[in-house]
């Protein structure tokens, strides 16, 4: 009975999350497209800024919740809400850059009748590759996290060039 509950959490956590990516795009198709023009034009500099991002906050917010269980009292939960602040706002750029991924996998794989038909293929292409055993549980999805993160802070923060005169 364990391993029915498994599956079915496997296969309903799956539809939601690529559900998630493809209303994702609906509702912020800017920030989204804009994430993907980054992860199209630098795959690797986006997942080199993400684990940047990743291993500087993340370790920032354990420390902070950390300090919490230390010293106890009012502190304590005011630290404790400065961790969690920070790992949703991780999960939330994180979510951005994989519903951009899961839009430039749907471009890739072909033609589809509308976008949003190629966001829900790219989506289906990006949880089961994430689902394979070991390889994509351990090397891909980590890899695809960084990459997201790092492509939403790169549309996020990154200034656009200003355009050259001509002499």
């Amino acid at each position: 009975m364990e391993m029915l509950g498994l599956v079915l959490f496997v296969l309903v956590g799956g539809v939601s999350l690529i559900s998630m990516l493809a209303a994702l795009h609906l509702l912020l198709p800017t920030a989204v497209d804009r994430a993907r023009l980054k992860l199209a034009g630098s795959l690797s500099k986006a997942f080199l800024l993400g684990l940047v991002y990743l291993l500087f906050f993340g370790a920032l917010g354990f420390i902070l919740f950390w300090l919490g269980r230390q010293v106890g009292s009012l502190l304590a939960g005011i630290l404790a809400f400065l961790a969690l602040l920070i790992a949703v706002a991780l999960e939330i750029f994180a979510l951005n850059g994989l519903a951009a991924l899961a839009s430039l996998l749907g471009e890739r794989i072909g033609e589809a009748k509308n976008p949003f038909l190629s966001d829900l293929r790219g989506g289906l292409l990006l949880v089961l590759a994430c689902l394979t055993p070991y390889i994509g549980w351990y090397i891909f999805t980590p890899f695809v996290l960084c990459a997201g993160l790092g492509a939403t802070v790169l549309a996020l923060f990154q200034r656009k060039p200003a355009p050259q005169k001509e002499a």
